[in-house]
């Protein structure tokens, strides 16, 4: 009888697995072919395949969201990734600066989150298992490296951003990108941007990412790499939450200590973008066109410049 009924618990213990397997899978490769999780697919295909490249761009999800380069006939590498801190700035532009042109262009983005980002602070590392080498990754370990790449659906935090990229287009009415003509969306990013900066007053957020900052432009002169700052164009609902006071406190009383002779083009208030919901995916990313009229302009602005 014992060993009927440990036979009977085997059985069970297999179905229980079978199952969770079966279920497991599905939900493993939805996430898997995600657009979250492939977010770095781009630079994944160029490590692959390089060529000598005009401009590289660096930043978080406004520079990635900012650069068309092609219509120009311009050849660009597009470093940025939503939130990232300027340390993976630093970290993509060594792996891959080998690449720009000798008379290429670096662009450094420069956003409302710049200054009280933190590479700590909910950064997905496993994007940059393939794009970097693994000891620029601090915290890396092979069984987290394992699991990102070959099991991403056991981490909560893959499968929502995934389910959310899915799904995007079915949020509350009132959580769509333009609702209330955008000014929903500012309202929470501003939240957002509020606590980050909370958290970076605490822990002396600023004043590392203005160290790294000058490292970078420091490594790009050190380089001979020509190197500029912008500041990608934003729709007015967008910027009446970030006035000129409040960008002074989140970014021009740090950017203005620099003592340094790089371009800042500044488009954050261009009128040519913002009362344009047209040329914007949210009142503070561009689309595609958005992005393919702006590149023309940094573009046409670089040649008066002296670049290229």
């Amino acid at each position: 009888m014992k060993g009927f009924a440990m036979g009977r618990l085997f059985i069970k213990l297999t179905s229980i697995i079978i199952v969770a397997l079966l279920l497991f899978i599905p939900v493993n490769n939805f996430v898997k072919q995600s657009r979250s999780y492939n977010i770095n697919e781009d630079i994944l295909t160029f490590k692959k395949d390089p060529y000598p490249v005009d401009v590289i761009n660096l930043g978080a999800s406004h520079s990635m969201y900012g650069y068309y380069f092609k219509p120009t006939g311009l050849a660009h590498l597009d470093l940025a990734l939503p939130g990232q801190a300027l340390e993976y700035d630093f970290k993509l532009l060594k792996e891959y600066g080998e690449y720009l042109k000798s008379d290429g262009v670096v662009i450094v983005s420069i956003s409302q989150m710049t200054f009280i980002n933190s590479e700590n602070e909910d950064v997905d590392e496993g994007r940059y298992y393939e794009i970097l080498d693994r000891k620029q990754i601090e915290s890396f370990r092979l069984l987290d490296y394992y699991k990102y790449m070959y099991f991403p659906g056991t981490n909560s935090d893959n499968f929502t951003s995934a389910l959310s990229s899915k799904w995007k287009g079915l949020k509350w009415t009132s959580h769509q990108s333009w609702a209330n003509n955008g000014e929903n969306y500012a309202e929470r990013k501003t939240e957002y941007v509020e606590e980050q900066y909370r958290k970076a007053i605490e822990h002396n957020y600023m004043e590392q990412n203005l160290e790294q900052l000058k490292e970078i432009l420091e490594y790009c002169q050190e380089q001979g790499y020509e190197v500029i700052l912008t500041m990608e164009p934003v729709h007015k609902t967008y910027q009446e939450h970030f006035d000129e006071e409040i960008m002074n406190r989140l970014v021009f009383q740090y950017l203005n200590t620099l003592e340094t002779n790089v371009p800042f083009l500044n488009y954050m208030n261009d009128e040519r973008f913002t009362d344009n919901k047209a040329y914007f995916i949210d009142s503070d990313h561009l689309n595609s066109e958005g992005r393919k009229k702006y590149s023309w302009i940094v573009y046409e602005e670089l040649k008066r410049l002296g670049y290229f």
